[in-house]
């Protein structure tokens, strides 16, 4: 028998542990263990080791399987011209070394054995588990699987098609490649550092760090897989984070199409390169620094917030999403469609603004040349908006603070509401336009065709108002060249046909002082109210007294209280004008106790909700006695 291992290749001196012509009976359950170190292991560690062909070279082949035999080690050497034969087993202490030589289809590397592939071929459907197999040549064919435990370390070669991790098994990609779809599954752990996985790849539960190497188009994450990738990773196009997953890419590039699917989450930072991106229902996509080359996409339920990197230019937000910007920039031509919301607290976006739906600026920047479309709303409390804003036919601009830069323009039927912060020279408001001015400052060559109402704010410069123009001023103190206006009802328009360089003054209900020069010529620099046009100033006698009773007091509260959601001008020294609404309680709750006598407080003490509620029972209760004491 010890010639015929010797032919076989078995060296002398070594106790025989290997069926190479049994069946799977010969071999034992398999270990839970790894016991070799990486890589072909020196001979003399093995109890037996077999040599497929033994020297000369002739061709030979092995069958049955390797190891498995309690308290026994065992390697194969499979080389040039030698070959396993299909359903080939190597188990618990069987080292399988293959260089240059082939093992058939369906190889099992059970629990305790190791594999190493430096060159050759292992045929389809080979499965390994509880074991390590080093590929660093040859080629692996179609439907290798990695079941539990099993470690695949690739650093060259091949594996061909239709891959599989399984649950709790870790693949290493360093070198070489992985062919189309590859699927990790269950917890499996994916390490990409260099080489390649091919297209289809599908990540379902797993861990999949990429740091190097490619992936391939039409990568899948889905059910709570976790992404990162980092370095100098280079994925393709069509990369897609659904259903609980999350993406971390803070370096590397990302191809065109990257897609965040309902449920998914993807973070975009670092040094990250990212042609464009689709954020689809239910999905949150997150970029703190990185750079969005372009064309993105912000659809329906999904959201997107940026506090650094770049977004290129061309993001589209769709109806019914969100968008909140804190830091970093967006590029030109970013378009808000109608029912979408943006938020921009810090940060910047770019010319050409497009917003048909909700824009809230809180501070950052936005670039010259922004368009408020039909039915879009911006408003600007801190930060600033460029030149050329054009608000269109019923759009609504509100600006409480902030900075809105030179040549901004009310169009027909628009709607711009200014109680703070400052206008830049050149405001025009066309025919039919509605502008309402309560604080803030207003900058030089101011222009209307519209109607403006003046209850407040500091003019720096000249106001015009054309043929069309409709002007209201609300305060106090009304003179014409100094004299007093005659004739004024505190609440009630009173018309101006005064003309020809005499000039209009007063106090504005916010107590700045007011002038215009009511000249008829139009003049650069020089005020100008057209013939045509209609000026009109009210008194208020005293704001937030909106029962005209002379105090402002609780009974006040209660006229307020039951006529919110009124149009403007149903209240009685109304001074904020607008729906009835908070704007009014809060300058009665502001004046509250002040007469119209003395100017001074008459009680200090504002009352408290409960106490505003029982009083106006009691004065609903007094009118009903009086109505029937009257009877």
């Amino acid at each position: 028998m010890n010639s015929l291992l010797h032919q076989r290749g078995v060296r002398s001196g070594y106790r025989l542990a290997i069926a190479w012509l049994g069946t799977y009976a010969l071999l034992a359950a398999p270990a839970a263990a790894q016991v070799f170190a990486p890589g072909p292991s020196i001979p003399g560690l093995f109890d037996t080791v077999l040599d497929v062909p033994s020297p000369p070279p002739v061709g030979i082949s092995v069958s049955g399987g390797v190891g498995g035999v309690a308290g026994q080690t065992a390697q194969l050497n499979i080389n040039t011209n030698g070959m396993a034969t299909n359903n080939f087993t190597a188990a618990s202490g069987a080292e399988v070394n293959i260089d240059g030589g082939a093992v058939g289809n369906n190889f099992r590397a059970l629990g305790g054995s190791e594999v190493n592939l430096i060159d050759g071929d292992i045929g389809l459907d080979f499965r390994a588990e509880f074991n390590r197999v080093d590929i660093s040549g040859g080629r692996v064919d179609d439907g290798f699987i990695a079941e539990i435990a099993a470690e695949v370390n690739l650093s060259g070669g091949n594996i061909g098609e239709d891959f599989q991790a399984l649950s709790g098994s870790e693949v290493n990609v360093s070198g070489g490649g992985v062919a189309r779809d590859f699927t990790a599954s269950g917890g499996a752990v994916v390490n990409v550092s260099g080489g390649s996985i091919g297209e289809a790849f599908i990540a379902n539960g797993a861990v999949v760090n990429v740091t190097g190497g490619e992936v391939g188009s039409q990568f899948l994450a889905q059910n709570n897989t976790t992404v990162t990738i980092s370095g100098t990773a280079d994925v393709s196009n069509n990369f897609a984070v659904a259903s609980g997953s999350v993406a971390h890419i803070s370096g590397g590039t990302i191809g065109p199409g990257l897609d965040a699917r309902l449920g998914g989450m993807v973070n975009i930072s670092g040094t990250a390169v990212v042609s464009h991106f689709n954020a689809e229902d239910g999905s949150v996509m997150n970029i703190s620094g990185g750079q969005v080359t372009g064309g993105s996409r912000v659809e329906t339920g999904s959201e997107l917030n940026i506090s650094g990197g770049t977004v290129g230019t061309g993001l589209i937000a769709f109806a019914g999403s969100s968008v909140n910007i804190s830091g970093g920039a967006v590029f030109n031509h970013f378009r808000v469609f109608a029912d979408s919301e943006v938020e921009l607290s810090g940060g910047q976006i770019g010319q050409f603004l497009e917003i048909n739906g909700t824009v809230n600026v809180t501070g950052g920047m936005v670039d010259s040349i922004a368009t408020v479309e039909t039915g879009g709303v911006l408003k600007l409390s801190a930060g600033s908006v460029g030149n050329g804003l054009d608000a269109m036919d019923s759009s609504s601009v509100t600006i409480t603070g902030g900075e809105l830069g030179i040549g901004a323009t009310a169009r027909s039927f628009s709607l711009f509401d200014i109680s703070g912060g400052s206008i830049g020279d050149g405001f025009t408001g066309d025919v039919a336009s509605v502008v309402n001015i309560s604080g803030g400052s207003i900058g030089d060559d101011f222009e209307t065709d519209g109607v403006v109402s003046i209850r407040g704010g500091e003019f720096e410069g000249s106001f015009e108002a054309f043929a069309n123009a409709q002007v209201n001023v609300f305060g106090s103190d009304f003179e014409i060249d100094g004299a007093p206006v005659p004739g004024l009802v505190p609440g009630v328009p009173t018309t101006i046909f005064s003309r020809g360089g005499v000039t209009l003054s007063a106090t504005l209900l916010d107590g700045t002082p007011f002038e215009i020069d009511l000249n008829t010529l139009a003049n650069p620099g020089d005020d100008f109210v057209d013939l045509s046009a209609m000026l009109n100033v009210t008194l208020i006698a005293l704001a937030g007294d909106y029962n005209d009773d002379g105090t402002v007091n609780a009974a006040d509260y209660v006229v307020w209280r039951n006529n919110l959601g009124a149009p403007s001008g149903t209240l009685t020294n109304d001074v904020d004008g607008g729906t009835i609404g908070s704007a009014q309680y809060d300058t009665w709750k502001s004046n509250f106790g002040l007469t119209d006598e003395s100017g001074a407080l008459a009680n200090t003490t504002i009352p408290e909700p409960a106490s505003l509620l029982l009083t106006g029972l009691a004065v609903a209760g007094a009118l009903v006695r009086r109505r029937r004491c009257m009877a």
